[in-house]
C-alpha cells in the first residue's frame, strides 16, 4: 500500500478512536469515497506513467521501421515490432505485440494496453485501456548538412587518440551518407588547433597575400564578430586574420602555418563527396594548442548560406537539417577578443557559449564531445553548448565509437518527421 494511503488510514482510525459513536459512524461513512478518490488518483498516475512509455515505444518503432533500408513492409513491419518491444518492458505485462501498418508513404504504429488498477478496482473498474499512436512518412526525409569540428591539437597525439576520432567519425559519415537514399547528405570538416586553416576571398581577410583568393591560417574576427556569420565588409574588425598575444598583426604565428599545410588540417566547406571528405579525415594529424570557439565560429560559417562559405542551404529551406558536431580533448588555451575590447581564454569561453546560443536561434543542433578529459572548464562548458546533446567518452576505441553511433542515431531520427 503506497504511504500516503498508509497515512491517510491511519490518521482516520486516530480520530474514529478519540470521537464519540455518532462521530465515528459518519467518519466511517466518509472514509470510503475519501479513500476510493485518494485511490483513484494512484491508480490515474500510474497509467499515465505507463501511456508515455507505451507512446516513447511507438515513436521510436515507427523510426526505426521508417529508416529501414528496404522497400519490403513485411520488413519494415517486423523490424517495428522488434524495436517496439526492445523499449517497452513493463514488468507484469510480457511482450505487448503493437499493430505496425505500412504503405506507399507512411509507417503508422498503433498499441493499446489494460493496464490493471489497485484501487479503482473495489468500484468495478478492473484496468483502464490506454494507447498510442505514432506516424512517420517516408517519403519526406529530410536533407542534411553535418560539419565536424574536430580537435587537432597535439594531445590528441597522446595514445593515437586522433585516429580513433578519425575512425569513429568515418564511420558517421559513411552510415549517414549509405542510409539517406532519399535526401541529400553533406558534409563539411573544420579542423582546429591553435588556429585554422582555409581558403577565402581575399578580402575577407586583414593580410591577404596577393590574388583574390587568399589562403593561410588565422585566429578569431574582432567581437562580435567571432560569435557570427555576417559576410565580411570593408571594414578591418569585421575580417579575419591573425594577431599575436602581444596585439601585433604583423608578427609570425606561434605555431608555422606550413605545419597546419604539411599536416592536411585544411577547412572542408561542404559538400557531397563523401570520398573527398573521408580521404581528409584519414590525412589529418594534430599539432599546437586549443581554440575551440575559434573552430566553432568556422563551423557555424560553413553551415551558413553567406560567404564567405555559401554552400550551405538556406534557414528557411524546410526540406534540410543541420548539425555541428563538436569534439575536443583539451582545455581552452587560445586568447579571444571580447566585448570590452581585450584579448583572454575568459573571453574564447564567453564566445564559445554566444555563438553556440546563436546557432541554436538558426535551427543548428549542435553535439559536444568531451573526449578523454573531465575537466570541469570544459565539460560545463561543452554542456553550456549543446544542453541535451553532451557526450563523454574515454580514450578508448569503443567508447568513441559508441558516441559517434549515439549522434548518428540521433541524426537519422530526425531526418524522418514523426507526424503524430
Amino acid at each position: 500500500m503506497p504511504a500516503m494511503v498508509r497515512r491517510f488510514s491511519r490518521n482516520i482510525r486516530k480520530l474514529a478512536a478519540h470521537s464519540g459513536g455518532n462521530v465515528s459512524i459518519l467518519l466511517a461513512i466518509a472514509a470510503v469515497p475519501l479513500f476510493m478518490g485518494a485511490g483513484a488518483a494512484i491508480d490515474y498516475i500510474r497509467a499515465m506513467r505507463a501511456q508515455t512509455e507505451l507512446q516513447a515505444a511507438s515513436d521510436s518503432a515507427a523510426l526505426a521501421a521508417a529508416r529501414l533500408d528496404t522497400d519490403d513492409p513485411e520488413e519494415r513491419k517486423a523490424a517495428g515490432i522488434t524495436y517496439f518491444q526492445s523499449n517497452f518492458q513493463i514488468a507484469g505485462f510480457g511482450s505487448i505485440v503493437p499493430e505496425v501498418s505500412v504503405d506507399a508513404d507512411k509507417v503508422v504504429v498503433t498499441a493499446t494496453l489494460n493496464y490493471p488498477t489497485s484501487f479503482m478496482g473495489l468500484a468495478g473498474i478492473a484496468a483502464m485501456e490506454i494507447g498510442s499512436l505514432a506516424e512517420v512518412e517516408l517519403a519526406k526525409s529530410d536533407n542534411i548538412e553535418v560539419v565536424l569540428v574536430l580537435d587537432y591539437s597535439g594531445s590528441m597525439l597522446k595514445d593515437d587518440k586522433y585516429i580513433r576520432m578519425r575512425d569513429a567519425a568515418t564511420k558517421m559519415v559513411e552510415q549517414l551518407s549509405e542510409n539517406a537514399e532519399k535526401s541529400v547528405v553533406k558534409f563539411g570538416l573544420v579542423p582546429f588547433s591553435a588556429m585554422v586553416r582555409t581558403s577565402m576571398s581575399a578580402a575577407y581577410v586583414t593580410q591577404p597575400e596577393a590574388g583574390a583568393i587568399w589562403t593561410g591560417c588565422t585566429q578569431d574576427r574582432k567581437y562580435p564578430y567571432n560569435i557570427g556569420v555576417s559576410t565580411p565588409t570593408a571594414a578591418d574588425d569585421t575580417k579575419w586574420g591573425f594577431i599575436d598575444d602581444s596585439g601585433s598583426e604583423n608578427a609570425a604565428p606561434q605555431y608555422d602555418c606550413a605545419k597546419y599545410q604539411s599536416n592536411k588540417l585544411d577547412i572542408l566547406p561542404l559538400t557531397a563527396d563523401i570520398a573527398s571528405v573521408n580521404a581528409q579525415l584519414a590525412a589529418m594529424a594534430p599539432v599546437g594548442n586549443t581554440n575551440i570557439p575559434l573552430g566553432t565560429e568556422f563551423g557555424w560559417n560553413l553551415l551558413d548560406p553567406a560567404e564567405p562559405f555559401a554552400e550551405g542551404a538556406a534557414y528557411t529551406d524546410e526540406t534540410t537539417k543541420k548539425f555541428l558536431v563538436l569534439l575536443t580533448d583539451g582545455v581552452q588555451t587560445s586568447r579571444h577578443w571580447g566585448p570590452s575590447g581585450d584579448r583572454s581564454v575568459a573571453n574564447g569561453n564567453d564566445n564559445l557559449v554566444e555563438t553556440c546560443d546563436g546557432m541554436s536561434g538558426k535551427g543548428i543542433t549542435t553535439f559536444a564531445i568531451a573526449f578523454d578529459i573531465k575537466a570541469a572548464a570544459v565539460t560545463e562548458l561543452l554542456k553550456a553548448c549543446a544542453p541535451g546533446n553532451y557526450f563523454e567518452s574515454d580514450s578508448s576505441g569503443a567508447a568513441i565509437d559508441a558516441v559517434f553511433k549515439a549522434i548518428t542515431e540521433r541524426i537519422e531520427q530526425s531526418m524522418l518527421r514523426l507526424t503524430r
